[in-house]
């Protein structure tokens, strides 16, 4: 069945959505794109199926799915919107909101169906990770639409939504750790006389090659870990020193610092 999609919000995510589908064989007749700023159309590569809304209203009104992709603090005046628009009741509506329920949203758009998905930056380049809310009303063709859109960008999981606050720190905050230890390795450089900037493509390099050994073996990451850091060697040491400051510690708390944000968020959308 082919689909015509209103897009609201069309920043860097929904960008990286919008080029995943063009570039694949899903079935969307026409994207109806409605930006507050026109500047962001600018950096998007034209396409014979897109078509810039004057407001909310239009593009709902033209569509039968809607992708969500605003900020949270802007979903009430949005929403709003889109009760404007007569059968808004009818649509299926795709949210990539952090901290704001498929629930609430279905509950303010008439018990709309509402799939939840929750995706990451590196969709940018094709490499995102999503997680999508098993949103057990959704007809099986909602739920087989919506994976394949995200799938065009990336990979997939469906995790029940109860679990959504908690995995935020796993897959969408953690590519802000993942840039935060490149930058600290490339500093540690600094600090002994080397120039980190210039080693940051060989770090990044490091830890994508690293990655893909983990996933290519049966290996934990701790076995991985004893296959690098000889005993008393200075791999050892290095892995010592982190242990002392509770390396993993740290990236727990921070983790559940994030999942504490999302759970505020939600409260807040009560």
């Amino acid at each position: 069945m082919k689909r015509s999609l209103a897009v609201i919000g069309v920043g860097n995510m929904a960008k990286s959505i919008i080029a995943g589908i063009t570039s694949s064989d899903i079935n969307v007749s026409c994207f109806y794109l409605f930006d507050k700023n026109l500047a962001t159309y600018e950096t998007m590569q034209e396409h014979d199926s897109f078509v810039y809304s004057k407001s909310v209203e239009d593009a709902i009104a033209a569509s039968d799915t809607v992708l969500l992709s605003v900020k949270p603090q802007n979903y009430p005046e949005v929403l709003d919107a889109i009760t404007n628009v007569s059968g808004y009741e009818k649509k299926l509506y795709i949210s990539i909101a952090a901290g704001i329920t498929s629930q609430s949203v279905s509950d303010k758009l008439g018990g709309a169906t509402v799939i939840r998905v929750l995706p990451n930056l590196p969709m940018t380049i094709g490499k995102g990770v999503s997680a999508i809310c098993k949103n057990h009303a959704a007809s099986a063709d909602d739920l087989s639409f919506v994976d394949a859109v995200f799938a065009s960008a990336g990979s997939t999981m469906f995790i029940e939504e109860s679990e959504m606050n908690r995995i935020i720190g796993a897959l969408s905050s953690s590519p802000a750790y993942v840039f935060k230890f490149i930058d600290a390795i490339c500093k540690g450089a600094d600090a002994q006389g080397l120039d980190g900037r210039a080693l940051l493509d060989a770090v990044c390099d490091v830890v994508i090659g690293s990655a893909m050994l983990l996933k290519s073996l049966p290996d934990t990451p701790d076995e991985l870990i004893k296959k690098v850091a000889s005993k008393g060697g200075t791999t050892q040491r290095a892995i010592d020193t982190l242990d002392e400051y509770d390396f993993d510690g740290i990236i727990t708390k921070a983790m559940i610092a994030c999942t504490a944000r999302a759970d505020e968020l939600g409260r807040k959308d009560d």
